[in-house]
């Protein structure tokens, strides 16, 4: 009996490929290294201040363990998916009390540690870091707090460079999103990726600029910094170490006056600059090396592999982030530019669990209809509990239950439970007796009636009292003075300070955005995110989350393949797969499209415009006007639209390579039509007004008439919103029925 092969798991030809990155990027920062073991070198002997075997060596080999450490942390923290929360604070909430943000900050601490230690001892004798000042010879020796206090600058670096590590995800390989290619596009022309050093080289100054812009900021808030928090501390730790080595006084304070001098100011920034450049070009260079093509020697990764379809598939299968990633990664790479492989997917049918095109076409349907699967659990109302609507008793419902048997042994007491409580007998319980009695009868008494001695409870409460109050507020405070400290009037005053909190830049970490939101709900939240009832999303999803670029690249490799078949499927089995193709497509398309237009905006996301169309068209001219995008407008990445505009182009792509055929094909002129509707790409917004708009202070007039416009442009969609949403959710239900009524016949490949 044949004993069958055990198809090679993708990662067994993944992880080599990242070593070979991870060793070509470490070889990269032993250069920057050797460089930074250069300038920190003694100068009076320049032979020796660059010769590699010696002593620069020897500091280079040091230095590079400080950066060694930063390549540690990426490696246990990598991911490629971005964050899915619908704020900066959920964000910050949820990853305090990680272990990720402890190990980031020990790691980026024993760097600074150990590259102060690198940079102390490589300096020269005339910079006075020794650990002791020897004095003269009848003075004992005294601890030197200039090192100390290098060493602190170090450890603020840390915690400031760990801070930001964690804010702007450096963990998080940037995998670029291939945005789908026209069907006439030719693998001669399909574009490859910057190589690692042209990236590394381009990025240079700017990391170089911020590193020294980022340590001047930590010189100068040190002598603020050391003295309030860290000095006695760092004093007494570095003094214990010392008087192993040294016979120093039993009894040490440090100096009155700390070491703020000009010279250790200047090696607190140079030193501080270069450590920063140090982690800052680490991670470029990481980041740089890892998000390349899944390639060697300009070939996929499974072309090594004695079944290199079977290793695909398994990547393809696979539960993990990255290797799943990788693998549809090298799908596209197939699909665009591998003309012998991606034929060898239509010819492979012998295969267990189907044919190599169905398995391929399988999971990269079910990463598209997570989408749906995702917003249909969203959509879902809260659950009702059980309890608060119990079912009816039946007729043959006995109404009078019996008790259920006894279970403990132990008789009953028949003595009083409820018995007075003995009498206080210290001073304190009966001070503490008295002040509950007085509590609980002031809590109990009538406010609208007097007590037994004619007293109120509350000096409003009597009908004087309120007489004179309503006089006083009649003839005192005018009808606006009035509706302000009303209740109404309270609460309009905080929620406009609320907003405008929001507006600035402090309440912008409070921010829940209408783009945030729909990346959390479209791709899956990073942890338990519901809708607007809290309880209806308690529930873990049913499916994981998963990295935009993943499904771009499901959409756009599947459609390559679907219109390279026509002249490289010798079978014409992808032809029967081509309904299910465009209905998929179509239901999805529908979906996000009606999903968010529907999404109600958070309360808090001040930049949407208020329901008053004039002042939205007058928001919409002002931001026309500016010809520029809010900050946080640029960093927040919006996944709805990207996924939108590339299931619409391949939409496209396949009516244009089917729509002859889509009689034979089983697809009805009723879903073409819907379909072709469906796959028209929304341009973006135009600002052809906006140098009209921003023509300065003397443009008043065209200003306002700018604005009328834009006005009346809002009411116009204002009016037309309905309808569109009607179209579109009227669409999605022919598109459902036409799938219905299909029944499995376009899904038969599947």
């Amino acid at each position: 009996m044949a004993v069958l092969a055990r198809r090679a798991l993708y990662r067994n030809f993944l992880t080599p490929c990242l070593h070979r990155r991870f060793a070509r990027a470490a070889a990269l920062v032993l250069l920057i290294c050797y460089a930074e073991a250069i300038i920190i070198g003694d100068k009076s002997h320049l032979f020796w201040l660059w010769f590699p075997v010696g002593f620069a060596g020897l500091r280079t080999g040091l230095l590079f363990i400080s950066a060694l450490s930063i390549f540690v942390l990426r490696v246990a923290q990598l991911h490629i998916g971005q964050r899915t929360t619908p704020s900066p604070f959920h964000t910050f909430r949820q990853y305090l009390f990680r272990f990720d943000t402890v190990q980031t900050l020990l790691w980026y601490s024993f760097s600074a540690w150990w590259f102060s230690e690198v940079y102390v001892w490589s300096a020269p004798d005339n910079s006075n870091l020794n650990w002791v000042t020897e004095g003269k010879s009848y003075e004992r020796p005294r601890l030197n707090e200039r090192p100390i206090y290098l060493r602190c600058i170090f450890l603020v670096l840390a915690v400031l460079q760990s801070g930001l590590h964690l804010y702007y995800d450096y963990d998080r390989v940037l995998i670029p999103t291939v945005k789908p290619k026209p069907s006439s596009a030719t693998e001669q022309n399909a574009t490859a990726l910057t190589p690692p050093l042209t990236q590394i080289r381009s990025a240079l100054p700017k990391l170089a600029q911020t590193s020294v812009f980022r340590a001047l900021i930590v010189v100068m808030l040190g002598p603020i910094i050391y003295p309030l928090f860290m000095r006695q501390t760092a004093w007494n730790s570095t003094l214990l170490i010392a008087k192993v080595l040294w016979a120093l006084p039993k009894s040490s304070s440090p100096p009155k006056i700390p070491p703020y001098h000009i010279s250790l100011l200047w090696r607190s920034l140079v030193s501080g600059s270069l450590l920063m450049f140090l982690w800052a070009i680490s991670n470029a260079i990481f980041s740089a090396y890892v998000a390349q093509e899944p390639l060697k020697k300009g070939r996929p990764l499974t072309d090594e592999s004695k079944d290199p379809n079977g290793s695909l598939l398994n990547g393809l299968k696979a539960k993990r982030e990255i290797p799943k990633t990788f693998a549809f990664w090298e799908l596209l790479y197939i699909s665009e530019r591998a003309g012998p492989r991606r034929k060898s997917f239509f010819e492979d049918i012998d295969r267990a669990g189907g044919p190599t095109w169905t398995q391929i076409m399988t999971a990269c349907l079910t990463t598209i209809e997570s989408i749906n699967i995702r917003i249909t659990e969203f959509s879902k109302p809260p659950p009702t509990s059980a309890s608060a609507n119990p079912p009816p008793p039946s007729e043959g419902t006995n109404n009078n239950p019996q008790p259920l048997p006894r279970i403990s042994t132990i008789p009953v007491k028949d003595e009083e439970v409820l018995t007075s409580s003995p009498k206080p007998s210290s001073r304190r319980a009966k001070a503490q007796a008295y002040a509950n009695d007085f509590v609980k009868a002031r809590g109990q008494q009538n406010l609208s009636s007097p007590n037994k001695q004619g007293f109120y409870a509350s000096p409003l409460s009597s009908p004087h009292a309120k007489r004179l109050l309503e006089y006083g507020t009649n003839h005192m405070l005018s009808a606006e003075q009035k509706e302000a400290l009303s209740q109404q009037g309270i609460t309009s005053t905080v929620h406009a300070y609320m907003l405008q909190f929001l507006r600035s830049p402090a309440g912008r970490p409070f921010r829940q955005t209408r783009t945030r939101r729909l990346t959390a709900i479209i791709l899956g939240p990073s942890s338990s995110y519901s809708s607007a009832s809290s309880a209806a999303a308690a529930a873990a999803p049913s499916v994981p989350a998963m990295p935009s670029c993943l499904i771009v690249d499901a959409i756009t490799a599947l459609t390559h393949l679907a219109i390279a078949s026509l002249a490289d499927d010798p079978f014409g089995n992808v032809a029967r797969d081509i309904p299910t193709l465009v209905r998929v497509f179509g239901a999805t398309i529908s979906s996000l499209e009606t999903f968010s237009a529907t999404l109600p905006a958070h309360w808090t996301d001040v930049r949407v415009p208020s329901r008053d169309t004039t002042h939205a068209g007058a928001t919409r001219a002002g931001t026309a006007a500016q010809g520029e995008k809010k900050p946080e407008e640029e960093e927040e990445e919006d996944v709805a639209r990207l996924l939108l505009t590339t299931l619409k182009r391949s939409l496209g792509d396949l009516l244009g390579a089917f729509a002859e055929y889509a009689d034979h094909l089983g697809l009805s002129a009723k879903e073409v039509r819907i379909a072709r509707e469906l796959c028209v790409v929304s341009p973006p917004p135009s600002t052809s007004d906006a140098p009209e708009a921003a023509s300065g202070t003397a443009g008043t007039s065209k200003d306002l008439e700018g604005r009328r416009k834009s006005s009346e442009i809002g009411r116009a969609e204002e009016k037309n919103r309905p309808m569109e949403q009607r179209r579109r959710q009227e669409q999605q239900q022919e598109m459902r029925q036409v799938a219905s009524s299909a029944g499995g016949g376009g899904g038969g490949g599947r």
